[in-house]
């Protein structure tokens, strides 16, 4: 398993049980307690957890959002078939929509077959990504969370306003049994709610490893959204 998918898995013990000792996240993750302990100074290094003689604990208040780089890591395959089956409901000439997660982020290279669209996203790096191209490409600006390289806040949400859109692309942390799409981060859920009201179409990609799970804060539901695609 790859460094992020642990960081990951690590971080969802905690949420549950708050501590963790070493030896049983070794056996849980088929590691050794040596990689462990490296994984645990990685998290601790981020702020997320603090570390105990023999094990962590989530620290109180902590962001507990694994950096954008890491979680583009993740399931990088499975994303890749998600941004595949997505790409067909693009048209020349739209307005698009895209939130600033790494599902979403491996669209961009779709949009190379088409020669004029407008494409409007509060992701720093998406922004970044999409300047090479010769679309009409605009960046909310605002409060930028680093972890996510995302803007937010009451400035990005007054951007987004400004815009009219065909499709909405987004993602989120999980998805609960019964229907719920949940995030871990009030503020960029703040901003994805933003860009649903002012859009025609929604399309939630998402990977299987969020399915049944459920997070603090309520985005929407299944069957507000147009469509929802999956690996």
């Amino acid at each position: 398993m790859l460094e992020a998918g642990r960081l990951e898995q690590i971080l969802e013990y905690l949420r549950e049980k708050k501590t963790a000792p070493i030896n049983v996240l070794a056996k849980r993750l088929y590691v050794s307690e040596a990689t462990v302990r490296r994984d645990l100074n990685e998290l601790e290094r981020r702020g997320l957890v603090k570390r105990l003689h023999g094990g962590a604990i989530l620290l109180e208040g902590a962001s507990q959002e694994l950096p954008l780089y890491m979680r583009e890591q993740q399931n990088s395959k499975a994303k890749q078939a998600i941004a595949q089956k997505a790409a067909r409901y693009i048209r020349e000439n739209q307005v698009i929509f895209l939130d600033a997660s790494s599902t979403v982020m491996h669209l961009i290279k779709y949009f190379n077959s088409f020669k004029s669209l407008t494409i409007v996203t509060n992701g720093v790096k998406t922004a970044q990504e999409l300047s090479l191209s010769s679309h009409r490409i605009y960046c909310t600006g605002g409060l930028m969370l680093h972890n996510s390289s995302a803007y937010v806040g009451d400035y990005a949400a007054d951007f987004v306003r400004n815009f009219n859109a065909d499709l909405f692309f987004f993602s989120s942390r999980g998805i609960s049994e019964d229907g719920r799409i949940t995030d871990a981060s009030q503020e960029e859920t703040y901003i994805r709610k933003v860009m649903f009201r002012h859009s025609r179409r929604h399309i939630f990609l998402y990977d299987h490893n969020k399915l049944g799970q459920t997070y603090c804060y309520n985005l929407c539901t299944t069957d507000q959204i147009d469509e929802a695609i999956t690996d």
